[in-house]
């Protein structure tokens, strides 16, 4: 692994498989290659040639030639990393800056605008309701920033700008306008929305996470490896396309669909799961996702592992395909009409045991790794029946266990330090979403470049407290200038910038200015004692 994948990924630690019993199969016709070595004697073989799935899907049962290690459909001449126009940057802003574009900026200013103007009413005339810009939006996602390196992102708004917690966020902006912003930030114009939702439930989102997208992809090579997953985004509100799947921390909110490097655990590509809104043309859904998914890498020979909701036999073959040229690893369902009876799980058959079919590229293997449980995967990567000399285990299973966490890694990074705060609107969930995987994907840019120099990679953490400062550094300084600031704030931020004096300006002079007498703030109005 390269540099930048130390930083921040753990290893994959394999479990060892159950050691197997003694037994000898006696159904099904199947019998236990000869052999003394632990490989040989975990691959179990049919004496038919040919077996056949309840489809009439025909697979053999012995590969017909002899094909090298590596496939020369897995031959990725590009290598991993940032694309030429994010090399030698070395800025966590100018790397933030990749993903929320001026572009994007400049898009939630104009409709937050709109929005302020619809709120504020005449009575409203303070600088709480003033129109918004783009250093202040830059400010504002520094906040968020900060809220998820102090994990104080389910705070509510009173502690997070408690002075006596902490001077860290109400020094950038006051609490009144940190809510207000939250109240009126938008992403699209409110006024057309109903006519375009009845074609796309994602209107409210979808030019910002276009662009976002578009973005991601730009900037980052992926390597050899691809994983396809899904993400949830926790949101317990109301949202025509919301989901719930118990197994995920969250259970409800929204699905995502991405593909990530399965090294570098970078979000190449992502996708709404829209429920019933979903356009797939006739295709089955898993398959359409992968295709959709895979767009940015169609025809480079690539791998793409994934789970039994995406992998099927026809998807398998038509990747091989022009203009797809990709292959693929993934579980499958044991409910596939394509898979034998004869793979499928018998009491008398070992633990630890494979058993192998062939058609053409794809293999298909059958293992037991406990008494009750069979684990069906299949890869089209033109493989043959070997078997880990150390752990017992299918090398397709070795190198399913190792790419498939490209996704899962990711999700676990961003629930790790996130931003996401309690909300009733889904556009700014997925709003915190994008800033989460913006952080993470700008961070895995940066950790490459300062690598390739040969110098130390900062922690994911102090990167992430840096950028808070570059994006509300512009913001605070804007704010010195305001004559009504109070002195404590202007004293805090001026620790907090440490090039900027409390009370100096540039066109400042020399000459002391003496200060004007005023009465003393702390003695009775009578006594009228001067200061």
């Amino acid at each position: 692994q390269s540099d930048t994948e130390e930083a921040f990924i753990d290893e994959v630690h394999e479990v060892q498989p159950t050691s197997s019993g003694s037994e000898i199969l006696d159904e099904q016709n199947v019998i236990e290659q000869p052999g003394s070595s632990l490989a040989s004697n975990r691959i179990l073989t049919l004496p038919q040639r040919t077996i056949r799935g309840k489809n009439k899907h025909c697979w053999s049962t012995s590969k017909s030639t002899r094909r090298s290690r590596v496939s020369a459909l897995n031959i990725v001449r590009s290598q991993r990393g940032p694309t030429r126009m994010c090399r030698n940057i070395y800025d966590p802003l100018l790397c933030f800056k990749l993903f929320f574009t001026d572009e994007i900026i400049s898009e939630i200013v104009k409709w937050t605008n709109a929005e302020i103007s619809l709120k504020r009413r005449e009575s409203m005339t303070g600088a709480t309701f003033r129109d918004t810009n783009e250093d202040e939006i830059y400010a504002f996602f520094g906040i968020l920033v900060m809220t998820a390196v102090r994990k104080d992102n389910h705070m509510s708004t009173d502690d997070l700008f408690d002075r006596s917690l902490s001077m860290v966020y109400v020094s950038v902006m006051s609490r009144d306008r940190f809510d207000f912003l939250i109240r009126c930030l938008r992403m699209d114009d409110k006024s057309i929305r109903p006519t375009l939702r009845e074609n796309d439930v994602f209107t409210p989102v979808r030019k910002i996470w276009d662009l976002f997208i578009h973005q991601c992809i730009q900037n980052y090579t992926p390597g050899a490896h691809l994983t396809i997953d899904e993400q949830l985004l926790g949101f317990r509100g109301r949202c025509p396309f919301r989901m719930y799947i118990p197994n995920k921390p969250s259970k409800y909110g929204i699905k995502i669909l991405m593909m990530c490097d399965s090294g570098t655990k970078y979000m190449i590509n992502g996708m709404p799961y829209l429920g019933r809104g979903t356009q797939t043309n006739g295709v089955p859904l898993g398959e359409y996702y992968v295709k959709e998914l895979s767009k940015p890498v169609h025809g480079s020979c690539r791998n793409i592992t994934c789970d039994n909701w995406f992998t099927s036999i026809p998807l398998a073959k038509n990747l091989l395909q022009e203009p797809y040229k990709l292959t693929i690893v993934g579980t499958v369902r044991s409910n596939k009409r394509e898979i034998p009876e004869v793979l499928k799980n018998s009491r008398s058959r070992p633990v630890g045991t494979s058993m192998f079919c062939f058609d053409g590229p794809l293999t298909l293997v059958s293992y037991k790794p406990k008494p009750a449980k069979m684990v069906y995967l299949l890869s089209s990567c033109d493989e043959d029946a070997s078997i880990n000399e150390s752990t017992g285990k299918p090398q397709m299973v070795m190198y399913y266990n190792q790419t498939k966490g490209g996704v899962d890694t990711l999700d676990q990074m961003c629930s790790v330090m996130t931003c996401s705060r309690k909300t009733n609107r889904w556009p700014m969930a997925l709003l915190y979403g994008m800033i989460n995987i913006a952080c993470i994907n700008s961070f895995i840019i940066y950790s490459h470049n300062v690598s390739s120099k040969g110098e130390k990679v900062q922690s994911r953490k102090k990167f992430m407290r840096n950028l808070y400062m570059s994006l509300t550094s512009s913001f605070m300084r804007k704010r010195l200038e305001a004559p009504t600031l109070k002195r404590y704030l202007r004293d805090n931020i001026s620790n907090i910038l440490p090039n900027e004096v409390p009370g100096t300006s540039d066109d400042s002079t020399e000459e002391p200015v003496t200060k004007k007498r005023t009465y003393c703030t702390y003695c009775p109005s009578k006594i009228r004692r001067k200061a």
